[in-house]
C-alpha cells in the first residue's frame, strides 16, 4: 500500500508540474525572486486535484484539521494538514496526507519537510484516518548526491524513518527548480 500511495503522489506531482502554465509561473517566481508563494501553490494544486476527480481522485480537502495527541504535544490541540485526498476505488475514509514546502534554500526546504513529517506523527490515534503521509518540497536544483545527503542527515536528526524506494527528486522543466517527495 505504501509504495502504491507513493507512486500515486509522484504521478500527481508529475502531471501537475508538466503543465506549461505552472512551469511559466514558477519560472517567473524564480526570475523575480518572489517569496511566500506557498499559498499560491496550494490554490493551484487544489484546482488541479479538483480537475482529477473524474480520473483518479475520489475526494480531497485542504488545510484539514486534526486533533493532536496531547501526551505527545503540549503546545496545541489541533493542526492543519495541507492536503488530504483519497484515490478512486480505495477504502472510504482512508486518506493520503500531503504537506507542501517551498524554499529558495535547499537545506531549509528539506528541514521543513522533516518537521512536517514529525508534525503529522502527532495526530491523535482516535482521529487518524491517514493511510500514508508524504511531503513535497519545491527548491532550487542541486546535485542529486548533495540532496540525498541533506535528506539523510535531516532524517537522522529528526528521527524520521524514510523508505529508500519512496524518495524522489525531479526537475521542473523550464526552471532551475526541482520537487522532492518523501
Amino acid at each position: 500500500m505504501i509504495q502504491k500511495d507513493f507512486d500515486f503522489v509522484v504521478s500527481l506531482a508529475d502531471t501537475f508540474f508538466a503543465q506549461k502554465y505552472i512551469q511559466k509561473r514558477l519560472k517567473l517566481i524564480e526570475r523575480e525572486e518572489i517569496t511566500g508563494w506557498e499559498i499560491w501553490f496550494q490554490v493551484e494544486f487544489s484546482l488541479f486535484l479538483e480537475s482529477q476527480r473524474a480520473e483518479s481522485i475520489a475526494e480531497w480537502d485542504r488545510e484539514y484539521l486534526y486533533s493532536i495527541d496531547r501526551r505527545r504535544s503540549k503546545e496545541r490541540d489541533y493542526m492543519a494538514i495541507d492536503f488530504i485526498f483519497r484515490k478512486k476505488r480505495s477504502a472510504v475514509g482512508r486518506y493520503i496526507a500531503l504537506e507542501i514546502k517551498q524554499n529558495r534554500n535547499v537545506s531549509s526546504c528539506i528541514k521543513g519537510m522533516m518537521e512536517d513529517a514529525c508534525k503529522v506523527a502527532l495526530v491523535r490515534a482516535s482521529h487518524d484516518d491517514l493511510r500514508s503521509m508524504w511531503t513535497l518540497g519545491i527548491h532550487p536544483a542541486v546535485e542529486h548526491e548533495v540532496l540525498m545527503k541533506k535528506v539523510g542527515n535531516y532524517a537522522e536528526e529528526y528521527d524520521v524513518e524514510l523508505l529508500s524506494n519512496c524518495i524522489v527528486s525531479k526537475e521542473i522543466k523550464k526552471t532551475n527548480l526541482v520537487y522532492t517527495i518523501f
